[in-house]
C-alpha cells in the first residue's frame, strides 16, 4: 500500500522516549501525514483525543514510564479510531480485547509504521481468486474455499510484525500470500533464533484444530508482504463446515514438524555458508523473482550467529555467483547453485511437504491413509 494512502490523515503519536517520537514524527510527516502528538502519557494522548474528532489511526507505544497505554487503546477502540503498537517490550502484555491489533517491534525498520497503520485503517475484503494464492486454500475444493472466503480479511504485514506470542492465546490465523513468518524460539535469557519459515505454503494456528490454542513460539514476519486473515473464533467455527481445511492444516503440520528439524540437524552439523544457502533457497521459494531486504544483523539473529560469520558467508556465496549482495539487499543469482551448496538440508521437507499436501481429501480415503505408517526420510 502507497504511502499516499496516509497523506492528509491525523495520526496520534503515543510515545514517551523523546528520540524515537521525534523521528516517528519525521518518518510520518515525510509520507505527508497531520501529526497529532506526540503525547508522552496517558493523560496528554487522551486529551489530544478529545481535541481532535478526525483521527485517522494512531501508533501506540505498550509502555509509558510506569504505566500502560491500554487506557489509550480503549478510547480509541471505543471511537473506531484504528490503531497498532510499537514497542521493545514483549508483546505478552497486550490484553485479550487488544490481541488483534498489529504489534511492531521496536527499533521498527523503514516504512514498517506506514504500512501498518495504512493496513490498520484500510483491511481488504478477499476473492476466490485472491484466495488461491495461498498454496493450502488453493487445495481445498471450491465449494469449500467459498465457505471460507467471507470469512478472510487481507492484511499486508510489514517486516518485524508480531503474528504470534510464546505460551500466549492464539487470537488469528494466518494465510501468508507474499509475506514469509519465522518461528522463532526465544530462551530463558531472552536469546532468538528461528527454527522454520512459514509462507504461501502454509498457514499459521494449525494447533487450533486439535483445541489447543497457544503456541510455543513467537511468530514474527520476516519478509514483508500480504497474508489472509481470520479471527481464531471464526477459523474454529469453519473447521465443522470444512473438514477439508482441518486435514490440511494437520497435514501441514506435520511438514513444518520436518522443515524444523532440518534446521536443527543444518545448525547443528553444517558451516555458516551452507546454513545460509539452505535459508536464502527456502525464503526464495516462497517469494520467488524478489529481492530480499535483509540486514547482516537480522541474518545473524535468524541464523544464531555472530554478524562477521553472516557477512564471510555473503562474501562466499558471492565470490561463487550465486548471489548478489549489498549493505541490505540480497539478489538470487542462481537458485540451482543455491540448493547445491545447500546439500542434503535442503530438499526432504520440501519433498515431504509436496507429498503430504498431495493425499487426496475425499472422505474415507483420509481415514484409510491415516492408517498407513508414514516413511521418515
Amino acid at each position: 500500500m502507497s504511502s499516499d494512502y496516509l497523506a492528509g490523515k491525523g495520526i496520534l503519536i503515543v510515545e514517551d522516549e523523546y528520540h524515537i517520537a521525534t523521528e516517528l514524527a519525521s518518518q510520518l510527516s515525510l509520507a505527508g501525514v497531520d501529526v497529532v502528538g506526540p503525547a508522552a502519557d496517558v493523560d496528554d494522548a487522551l486529551a489530544l483525543i478529545r481535541d481532535r474528532s478526525h483521527l485517522a489511526g494512531a501508533i501506540l507505544d505498550i509502555r509509558l514510564g510506569d504505566m500502560n497505554v491500554f487506557p489509550v487503546a480503549d478510547e480509541l477502540k471505543r471511537r473506531g479510531v484504528p490503531y497498532v503498537f510499537a514497542t521493545a517490550l514483549e508483546p505478552d502484555q497486550i490484553p485479550a480485547r487488544h490481541a488483534d491489533k498489529i504489534v511492531l517491534r521496536k527499533p521498527v525498520e523503514g516504512d514498517a509504521i506506514v504500512v501498518a497503520l495504512s493496513q490498520a485503517i484500510d483491511s481488504g475484503s478477499v476473492s476466490l481468486e485472491h484466495a488461491r494464492r495461498n498454496r493450502l486454500l488453493a487445495r481445498l475444493p471450491q465449494s469449500s474455499l467459498a465457505l471460507i472466503v467471507p470469512k478472510l480479511q487481507t492484511i499486508t504485514l510489514p517486516r518485524g510484525a508480531v503474528m504470534e506470542m510464546p505460551n500466549q492465546i492464539v487470537s488469528r490465523v494466518y494465510f501468508p500470500v507474499d509475506c514469509v513468518g519465522s518461528l522463532i524460539v526465544v530462551g530463558r535469557e531472552g536469546n532468538r533464533i528461528e527454527t522454520g519459515l512459514v509462507g504461501r505454503e502454509g498457514m499459521t494456528g494449525t494447533g487450533l484444530a486439535d483445541g489447543d490454542d497457544r503456541t510455543p513460539y513467537e511468530l514474527i514476519t520476516q519478509i514483508d508482504g500480504e497474508a489472509l486473515t481470520i479471527s481464531a473464533e471464526d477459523f474454529v467455527e469453519v473447521l465443522d463446515v470444512v473438514p477439508e481445511l482441518r486435514t490440511l492444516g494437520g497435514r501441514f503440520a506435520r511438514s513444518l514438524g520436518k522443515q524444523v528439524s532440518y534446521t536443527a540437524l543444518s545448525n547443528a552439523r553444517f558451516e555458516v555458508k551452507q546454513r545460509l544457502a539452505r535459508w536464502l533457497v527456502m525464503v526464495h521459494d516462497r517469494v520467488p523473482g524478489r529481492e530480499l531486504h535483509l540486514t547482516h544483523d537480522y541474518l545473524a539473529i535468524m541464523l544464531g550467529v555472530r554478524r562477521p560469520s553472516v557477512t564471510d558467508a555473503l562474501h562466499l556465496l558471492e565470490g561463487d555467483k550465486l548471489i548478489r549482495s549489498t549493505r541490505s539487499n540480497i539478489e538470487i543469482r542462481d537458485r540451482r547453485g543455491l540448493v547445491e551448496a545447500a546439500g542434503e538440508v535442503f530438499g526432504a521437507p520440501q519433498a515431504e511437504y509436496e507429498r503430504l499436501m498431495a493425499l487426496p481429501l475425499a472422505e474415507g480415503a483420509g481415514s484409510a491413509l491415516a492408517m498407513r505408517p508414514v516413511a521418515v526420510n
